[in-house]
């Protein structure tokens, strides 16, 4: 079995007609060999919920996963099941990967192993592969030229696009290309699943000149938009506007210049495609493999002033999907039935008759397969944002209903108005129709993270309170143990690999204005206080790989230390001297990226990755003023001397 999933791919495959330039050869000659799904969709629209959710075969409000910062591997909702690659380990597979499948990044500017939303290596599960390309606990070869080069000269980093001077064996998507092809042309001794993630055409745009070359840029055709086409959808649709992205695009006159790069990336993606296809057709399994091609969610290139991913649109929702599974689909078969990337667990489950476990969400598209006019009785379901503020869409064979966290709607009807312009909510005569849809909205969105009294110990007699955590632990400021007046003291154990650790982050409590967090820059273990809005920092020499403890304090003293028993020691005077002035407005977070820790200053924060052995923190007792001795009386006025 081959699953092929590309990054950030809307309806661009020219078999999906999305864009009348497309050039994808390749995806649609794998989408005639077998069925393709002209109605697919993903579960969220963002890389790290959407492949978390396919993956583990769990909707996102079932997992908890719907950030891309949140380590999907701390779930308590997915602790103890199987993601799909290691169900089939378990039952005799041999399992290979190569790229971006689990999510993870380009690194940034510096093509980091682990950083800004993971780096390469990124949410990795190392336990699921018997192979890994590049190597083991490396999900994305490093770019051959870094993002950040500003081509298109708008000076976001991490969006940029522009033809680049290398081979195409040599780009990262190549180098996958070229491992599939060794993998595909060898005789396996078992079954074998073979993961591939090709990273275009996620940013940076970047691939060999000559896709730009073939799309002269004055051809080009920007998708077709209505100038009022936001009248008519709820505020809370309409946020994306505070970021001024499209009116940037508009004012540099760069619209056709990105739908042209995006449209070169996704040429790119098909090429390499190609490369994997014919490895397969020259191999020893080419009768017998199943091929599963698809995207983990699309991306919007100005529709409704929208730019990137996200939101709970059509542009960002669907997705190409393609299944040939020989001796079960019909050559040049399609379905338009609704159907989601959280099915594609239990029907590769299906059709190589593994037993399904029982957490699985979605449904086997297998009886699609075998049976083109078979309908389906449930819409594909969308999810935005979580918790309490969790958002979905329905998409079923005709019409789109979308519902916010705040009651607000819309309701677009894709047999007339495929491009969603009118927003058919307020209208009467469609409530029975938004009811019916609305009823396959999930009941309840769960809680990624342990229950607060899990966490929290009871109260020394003394006032002191101790938290056993663990990475992925969250409480709200309301829920935190109050910290005003008090110290901490934490005590941490854990392996540490600085090639992964060097600029995570452990613990952290508060905000900017009032808090503190206990972290790692540059490998060197480092406690942060922030009062009034400034910062306090001490750190200790670097760490080396192996197990590390770690103590700290910041006392009602007024002084803090940080300690590696046996390796450095670091004291330093504390910004207060009776514990914290105020009460942080933020609670606490145990291994989150970012938080209290800004992008600007710590663009390279991030989860911590490794086993932690123990995370305890200790809330100290409120600073007590110690009773000054009493001045003596004063003399009578007998006794005083003239």
């Amino acid at each position: 079995m081959i699953f092929i999933i590309a990054d950030d791919l809307r309806d661009y495959a020219a078999w999906m007609g999305g864009h009348p330039q497309s050039v994808t050869p390749n995806m649609d000659r794998l989408a005639k060999m077998g069925m393709r799904f002209t109605n697919a969709h993903c579960n969220y629209a963002l890389c790290n919920p959407s492949r978390t959710s396919l993956l583990t075969g769990m909707l996102p409000s079932s997992s908890g996963v719907f950030g891309n910062e949140q380590d999907w591997r701390r779930s308590v909702q997915i602790a103890g099941k199987p993601t799909l690659p290691e169900h089939f380990k378990a039952r005799g597979y041999t399992t290979a990967a190569a790229g971006k499948i689990f999510h993870a990044n380009h690194g940034g500017p510096e093509g980091r192993l682990a950083g800004w939303h993971g780096g390469r290596r990124g949410f990795e599960l190392d336990a699921a592969w018997d192979l890994r390309f590049p190597q083991a606990g490396v999900q994305i070869p490093d770019l051959p030229v870094h993002t950040g080069q500003n081509f298109n000269g708008l000076n976001i980093w991490h969006w940029d696009w522009g033809g680049i001077p290398v081979a195409e064996e040599k780009t990262d998507d190549g180098q996958i290309a070229t491992f599939a092809a060794e993998f595909l042309t060898q005789k396996q001794k078992k079954p074998f699943f073979l993961a591939l993630g090709l990273y275009r055409p996620h940013s940076p745009w970047y691939v060999p000149q000559k896709y730009f070359d073939a799309l002269p840029l004055d051809s080009i055709k920007v998708p077709e938009v209505k100038a009022d086409d936001l009248d008519d959808v709820p505020a809370i649709a309409k946020t994306h506007l505070k970021e001024g992205l499209h009116k940037q695009i508009l004012e540099k006159n760069l619209w056709k210049d990105a739908v042209r790069a995006y449209l070169a990336n996704v040429a790119f993606c098909d090429a390499m495609l190609g490369r994997i296809l014919e490895a397969v057709e020259k191999g020893p399994n080419a009768k017998n493999t199943i091929i599963v091609f698809t995207s983990d969610h699309g991306w919007y290139l100005g529709e409704k002033q929208m730019w990137h991913k996200g939101k709970l649109w059509e542009p960002t929702t669907r997705v190409p999907l393609s299944i040939y599974a020989p001796g079960v689909t019909q050559p040049d078969s399609l379905s338009a039935q609704p159907v989601a990337l959280i099915d594609l667990y239990p029907t590769l489950c299906d059709l190589t008759k593994l037993p399904l476990p029982e957490h699985l969400d979605g449904s086997s598209l297998k009886p699609l397969l075998l049976d083109p006019a078979t309908k389906r009785d449930r819409p594909a379901i969308t999810c935005m944002n979580g918790g309490k503020n969790a958002g979905y869409a329905a998409r079923d064979e005709r019409w789109r209903y979308i519902r916010y966290a705040d009651g607000s709607e819309e309701l677009y009807d894709h047999q007339a108005d495929p491009h969603e312009w009118t927003n058919l909510a307020s209208k009467p005569e469609y409530a029975a129709l938004k009811s019916t849809l609305a009823g396959f909205f999930p009941k309840e969105f769960r809680s990624a993270v342990r229950p607060v009294a899990e966490i929290i110990g009871a109260a020394s007699p003394a006032g002191s309170v101790d938290l056993m955590l663990n990475i992925g632990d969250v409480l709200s400021a309301a829920e935190a143990p109050k910290l005003q007046g008090r110290g901490v003291f934490m005590d941490a154990s854990f392996e540490f690999d600085p090639l992964v650790d060097q600029d995570s982050t452990l613990l952290a409590q508060g905000d900017e204005q009032s808090g503190y967090v206990l972290h790692l820059v540059a490998a060197q273990p480092t406690l942060t206080v922030f009062v009034n809005g400034k910062s306090t920092t001490i750190s200790g020499a670097a760490l080396e790989k192996g197990r590390v403890n770690m103590r700290a304090q910041i006392d009602t003293g007024g002084v803090i230390t940080l300690a590696v028993p046996g390796h450095s020691e670091v004291l330093a005077v504390a910004p207060f001297e009776q514990g914290f002035p105020q009460e942080p407005k933020a609670g606490i977070a145990a291994g989150q990226s970012f938080g209290i820790l800004k992008l600007a200053q710590y663009p390279n924060s991030t989860p911590f990755d490794g086993v932690v052995y123990r995370l305890k923190l200790t809330i100290l007792p409120t600073h007590k003023v110690s009773a000054q001795p009493a001045p003596p009386p004063a003399a009578p006025a007998s006794d005083k001397v003239p």
